[in-house]
């Protein structure tokens, strides 16, 4: 066990040692085979909460606003401030060009408002989904402690038993030593749970931060597009916006929301593996079930 690992999972308490090794006949040594089972078997109710299927549709859920604000973005063109080429240009007045880019921008940005309240709402739902876990990791500590005070009861009973057995047979000393070492394996894979926990809880963190992150930007996606079309104030102002200024703001934001997505499929992806690894671990120390 690292010493990571020591600081976070104290020791078992002496008393516990002594009672448990009270209970351990050497001159018993059928019973070595099924030495810590309850131990072994708390563990792993402990551990099945960690591996309980979470809601993984939250992931796709969260994706949604994205996509639809990516799409409403590419609707609203800047270059339509520009004059239009040959005849039309003749009757495409400033002024009319304006009012359309502003309307637009409006319709989007009534959009973009709901949208980024729908990415706060997910964010909180990943948040939630993340802290579930925390009671769960809490509930798996104790388990890991009272395995390990299995264990070091059994070494201490070690020098107890005979070493000497028939010709062909393991010797009861032998027997109990391979069941402490099966009993340290399953203790040093339910510490491996809570790393992998943690592991989930980042990534689901990490998609929180981008997705709170890109409601903060579409605000200031709209707060800079409205002053720069003259609507930041009770009056539209008479402006002559830049389009290459609405379009480095909207550049930006796309921006944005590419790193929430990839944020969310690499957290899901990540979330997935470490699921499946926490599954394949409580299933080892689930006793195998009758038949």
């Amino acid at each position: 066990m690292s010493s990571a690992a020591a600081s976070v999972i104290p020791r078992p308490a002496a008393e516990q040692i002594s009672a448990l090794r009270a209970s351990l006949d050497p001159r018993q040594p059928v019973a070595f085979a099924t030495f810590g089972q309850e131990a072994l078997t708390a563990l792993a109710r402990a551990g099945a909460p960690l591996t309980a299927a979470q809601d993984g549709s939250l992931d796709a859920a969260a994706r949604t606003p994205l996509d639809q604000a990516a799409a409403a973005l590419s609707r609203l063109d800047p270059q339509s401030l520009v004059p239009r080429r040959g005849l039309a240009g003749l009757f495409d007045s400033r002024g009319g060009r304006l009012k359309r880019v502003r309307r637009a921008f409006q319709d989007t940005d009534r959009q973009m408002a709901r949208l980024a309240g729908e990415l706060r709402t997910h964010a909180t739902g990943l948040a939630s989904r993340a802290g579930q876990l925390d009671p769960a990791q809490e509930a798996l500590r104790q388990p890991i402690i009272d395995l390990g005070g299995w264990i070091e009861a059994g070494r201490q009973r070690l020098a107890d038993v005979e070493t000497d057995a028939p010709e062909g047979e393991v010797s009861p000393h032998d027997q109990l030593s391979q069941r402490l070492e099966a009993l340290a394996g399953a203790r040093v894979a339910a510490l491996a749970q809570l790393p992998l926990a943690r592991q989930i809880q980042n990534a689901d963190a990490a998609a929180v931060a981008n997705l709170q992150a890109t409601a903060d930007a579409i605000g200031a996606w709209s707060d800079g597009s409205r002053k720069a079309l003259g609507l930041d104030g009770k009056r539209p102002r008479k402006v002559q916006p830049q389009p290459a200024d609405l379009a480095e703001l909207s550049t930006r934001l796309q921006r944005t929301l590419d790193r929430a997505e990839r944020a969310l499929v690499d957290g899901a992806r990540r979330r997935a593996q470490a699921s499946e690894r926490l599954a394949s671990i409580n299933a080892s120390l689930s006793p195998p079930s009758d038949g």
